[in-house]
């Protein structure tokens, strides 16, 4: 055999060898799991985008968080997910010390978090490494072996390694810069403002604490029901500004929200003044409800604002798994809006995400 026939079938052998490799990569449960996971996650931020791209995959959503279902004024408006809402939750003059409280302490641009984004960089970085790299990595070996009287097996298969790390690294830290300018852009999605309010001592913040723990309270925790909680957030919107389509739970709590406790499982929110027109809170994947709160004439699920009404929902189950079906959004505000938020989570939340425990045990 002559050494350009030599080389053509050395080039041959080493591409059917690492096919093969790549073919059993892709064909294996593990992989298969990765890639379908990875396409679902990406229509999840295509939809906090305001795309309309279907999901082909599912969730298996599990019972929600229990509550005490006779809650004075507790109106369950959506089934399966359950969206509740409660009537005259906070009183007048709680919600009025919450406002004025948050306008003392000043209020900043609210922070949005891009939720996901090491199961996007591990699946991107897996993706690139079965397919683009490896495929130039390839290329490269072969290109190199031309004219090469000498090539053979082994010295393609130290080229082809040589520049499947250097593909590698080029790859990875286009990833990282490409995850970095999403999660940038990603702040435009949110034009309100906010700030947290831990201090206890004040009226406002005291008795939605306290009413969010008659609501959530559970004989079988073994910790106050406040431990639970990040500390109330107070979130002010002027006209115009807007919160996009988003989800409060994240399929990736376990390693991202680890130090605020966990996933989330609960939203409660509380409208603190009456918005007569806009700020409505609308759901898109859910239907209109019948209920004096739902806008008229919407076909999704659409709460108008009412001073003192609290909205209750559950971004994820009991065990943690997210739930597509509560996304949610803020409409533009034609009226100023303001709102509280208390998130309740898996495990204890720590300071200064959530309340001390010297506060706690003062409630």
């Amino acid at each position: 055999m002559i050494p350009q026939q030599r080389r053509r079938t050395a080039v041959v052998l080493f591409v059917c060898l690492w096919t093969t490799t790549i073919t059993e990569a892709f064909t294996s449960p593990t992989t298969r799991y990765i890639i379908n996971h990875h396409v679902h996650h990406k229509q999840l931020y295509a939809s906090t985008l305001q795309q309309t791209t279907t999901s082909t995959s599912s969730t298996s959503v599990g019972k929600r968080l229990p509550i005490n279902e006779n809650y004075p004024g507790l109106q369950r408006i959506h089934s399966n997910p359950d969206v509740f809402v409660i009537e005259n939750f906070l009183d007048s003059e709680s919600c009025d010390d919450l406002i004025n409280k948050a306008k003392d302490k000043g209020t900043q641009r609210s922070p949005v978090a891009y939720a996901g984004w090491t199961d996007d960089i591990k699946d991107l970085l897996g993706l690139a490494a079965s397919g683009p790299v490896s495929w130039l990595a390839i290329g490269g070996a072969w290109y190199q072996a031309q004219g090469d009287v000498n090539a053979s097996i082994p010295s393609l298969v130290v080229h082809a390694l040589q520049n499947y790390v250097g593909l590698f690294v080029v790859a990875a830290i286009g990833i990282i810069a490409f995850t970095k300018f999403r999660a940038d852009g990603l702040q435009n999605l949110r034009t309100s403002s906010s700030t947290t309010l831990d201090d206890l001592d004040q009226l406002g913040a005291r008795n939605f604490v306290l009413r969010s723990c008659d609501l959530f309270g559970n004989e079988a925790d073994i910790m106050p029901a406040a431990s639970y909680f990040e500390a109330p957030t107070v979130i002010s919107y002027e006209e115009g500004q807007v919160l996009a389509p988003h989800y409060d739970a994240n399929r990736s709590a376990d390693v991202e929200d680890a130090n605020r406790g966990g996933q989330t499982l609960s939203t409660l929110l509380v409208y603190l003044n009456d918005v007569s027109n806009g700020g409505t809170t609308r759901f898109g994947k859910l239907p209109a409800a019948d209920c004096k709160q739902q806008v008229k004439g919407e076909r999704n699920l659409e709460i108008i604002p009412k001073k003192g009404d609290a909205l209750l929902f559950f971004p994820a189950d009991a065990n943690g798994n997210f739930d597509e079906m509560t996304e949610h959004e803020g409409c533009p505000a034609v009226d100023e809006k303001w709102i509280a938020r208390i998130w309740r989570h898996t495990n204890r939340v720590p300071p200064p995400f959530g309340l001390s425990d010297s506060s706690i045990k003062n409630l």
